[in-house]
This record gives C-alpha cells, structure tokens and sequence, in this order.
C-alpha cells in the first residue's frame, strides 16, 4: 500500500562544488615539506631545495585563483611563505 509520502519524494540535492585549485595545495604541501626538511639537517641533504618548487607553485596557484574566483588563494599565500621560510632557512644553515 503505498502513502502520498512515499510518491511525493524530490531527488536529493547536491551541494554545489567549488572550483578545486590544485597547484596551490601542491604549494602547500611542499611549503610544508621544505620548512619541515630544512630543519634536520640529515633530510636536508636528502631533499635540497624545496621551497623554489613551493614558489614556482604558489605563483602558478595564485594566478589560477584568479580565473577560479578564488579558489585555493589562501592555500597558495600559505605554500609561498612556508616556500620562502624553508629556502631562507636552507641557505642559511
């Protein structure tokens, strides 16, 4: 037997997705590797000099923001600074 409530069912609404920024999290996380490696020294000979990947990827990832509304904005500023913070840290140990 069937009810109104079982026919009058709406289709689930999905949550409207936004744009995703990937180069800027890659920014991130190699911001966060660079600071993280520049700190021990026996890592330090193994990864070198992340933070120029770091920045070369922020300076991507802030100018996909811009085409992205947005996007990963934040994500890319906090991959530079960690990007500058691990290289200056590097060159000066």
């Amino acid at each position: 037997m069937s009810t109104a409530a079982d026919t009058c069912h709406a289709p689930p609404r999905t949550a409207a997705r936004r744009p995703l920024n990937g180069l800027a999290t890659l920014a991130l996380a190699y911001g966060v590797i660079a600071v993280a490696s520049a700190l021990f020294p026996a890592v330090r000979e193994i990864t070198g000099s992340l933070g120029v990947p770091a920045l070369v990827l922020a300076a991507t990832g802030l100018a996909n923001a811009r085409r992205l509304n947005g996007a990963g904005t934040k994500q890319a500023i906090a991959g530079m600074a960690l990007g500058l913070t691990g290289l200056a840290i590097n060159l000066t140990a």
